[in-house]
């Protein structure tokens, strides 16, 4: 084997590995944000279309 195809593989193995641990924590995480559970914002919107 030549040192590129050996390096290619590495690198094309970390990829894999670092895509593969991302993908995982978004997944438990979800889309919910933790620190907006609690706001207001979306009350302040439909209080500013009820106005207008």
């Amino acid at each position: 084997m030549d040192i590129q195809t050996i390096i290619a593989s590495v690198i094309l193995l970390a990829a894999i590995v670092y895509t593969f641990i991302r993908f995982r924590k978004n997944w438990q995480k979800g889309d919910t944000d933790p620190k907006c559970d609690n706001c207001d914002i979306k009350e302040n919107v439909e209080k500013f279309k009820a106005e207008s």
